[in-house]
């Protein structure tokens, strides 16, 4: 297995997901910060400053980074080169990506974090055209291939959020409704788009190296409906607005074909589900159930937010949007992620040590879940829970011990 790996280039692969976990640490010690932050005093740390810097270090350092490492794995692994552009590309994006990390800690929006943020929309228009162009030339299932696609296009798409934003900016608009929409059209064509067909793509490819095929047809009209939906989901992030009826009406459908899709997704698992038992370990198999439910929690919270009680939820209350984005960022792509990485094993981990911080990374994710579901459902009661915050350090600190815990275990494994 080894010597494949080496001769198929994976080892310069196993070193990037080395990167991309010590930036999962790091998204996890902003986070720590930001908690002791609102729970006791720092002066030092401007929080806003803090939460652009940890938001944008989230999506880029760690996510897009881990997508990036695993999508070029997927293509090694058909047959594809990895070449020396991917090698630049990857380290131009942790350029682009630590370069946000300190000059939003130090200075919020400005110039500095406004360059590197340009930096690393040239690393997503570049890899997405070298990515498109070389999954030309490699063999993969028609539905790997089409999450891909659409991975890469919505990774595109979602720059339009930047330079929406950018421009509200500089010419002082001063329409509140427009530069939230900037923000929340970059956020759904990352979270919506990127994340999840990156997700999606890598779990189909999964599925076809255990041997599951999926029923052509099926395959077909789940990838339709989620990729047809995701345009006009955006609208769901309008709702706050009070628009007009017809954007109701096409929120109201996009939400509908989402759930209709999970139902799809549903029967196909249903129906393959011994053949999961056997192909993926204990921990794999835990790690992508929790990614599953969560996935349709997200699909099934989005097409709620059409009716008028639930969308006052969603855009209403803090609680609510923090654990609506660490639902996505924590529980599905991330777990999910975690557990194709150790699958494919270009993350190694001594068992014991890493299977323990595994299990206390995934008791702080759940558990900081579980605790914001109760702050959300007391602050819809009217109540406030004064210890929560303390709680919620509890938990982000436990989150960050589990991702120490599983970099000892690599480190220790890799000796």
């Amino acid at each position: 297995m080894c010597r494949h790996l080496q001769d198929r280039g994976q080892e310069q692969i196993r070193n990037w997901v080395a990167w991309c976990m010590v930036n999962l640490g790091v998204v996890a010690a902003l986070g720590i910060l930001l908690r002791y932050k609102a729970t006791w005093s720092l002066p030092a740390v401007n929080y806003k400053y803090l939460l652009n810097a940890h938001s944008h270090f989230a999506f880029n350092g760690w996510v897009t980074t881990v997508l990036f490492t695993a999508l070029v794995y997927m293509l090694v692994e058909a047959g594809g080169q990895l070449s020396k552009v991917y090698k630049m590309q990857f380290w131009l994006n942790q350029v682009s990506s630590f370069g946000m990390l300190v000059s939003f800690t130090l200075q919020g929006y400005g110039a500095v974090s406004i360059f590197f943020s340009a930096l690393s929309v040239v690393f997503y228009y570049w890899f997405a055209w070298q990515f498109s162009m070389d999954l030309l030339k490699v063999s993969l299932p028609g539905i790997v291939k089409a999450c891909t696609r659409a991975a890469l296009f919505f990774l595109v798409l979602s720059s339009a959020g930047p330079f929406l934003l950018g421009y509200s900016m500089s010419h002082e608009l001063g329409d509140m409704n427009f530069y939230y929409n900037a923000i929340y059209l970059y956020l759904h064509f990352q979270y919506n788009g990127w994340f999840t067909f990156g997700v999606l793509a890598l779990f189909f490819f999964s599925a076809s190296r255990a041997g599951i095929v999926f029923p052509a047809t099926s395959s077909r009209w789940f990838f339709w409906l989620m990729a047809g939906a995701c345009i006009p989901a955006y609208t769901l992030s309008l709702l706050w607005t009070a628009p007009a009826g017809w954007v109701w009406m096409v929120a109201g459908v996009a939400g509908l074909a989402q759930w209709v899709a999970l139902l799809v997704l549903t029967v196909l698992l249903w129906r393959s589900r011994g053949k999961w038992v056997l192909a993926l370990r204990p921990m794999e198999r835990l790690l992508w159930f929790c990614a599953y439910i969560a996935f349709g929690a997200k699909i099934k919270l989005q097409a709620l937010s059409v009716i008028p009680f639930f969308g006052r939820l969603t855009f209403g209350y803090r609680p609510v949007i923090i654990a609506y984005l660490h639902l996505v960022m924590l529980c599905f792509v991330s777990f999910f992620m975690v557990g194709f990485l150790i699958r494919t094993g270009i993350f190694r981990m001594r068992r014991s040590l890493g299977h323990f911080g595994l299990g206390i990374w995934m008791t702080g994710v759940i558990g900081n879940e579980v605790l914001l579901l109760i702050q959300s459902l007391l602050a819809l009661s009217g109540l406030a829970w004064e210890d929560s915050p303390y709680f919620l350090f509890g938990a982000t600190l436990t989150i960050g011990a589990g991702i120490v815990m599983m970099l000892w275990a690599a480190a220790v494994r890799d000796r």
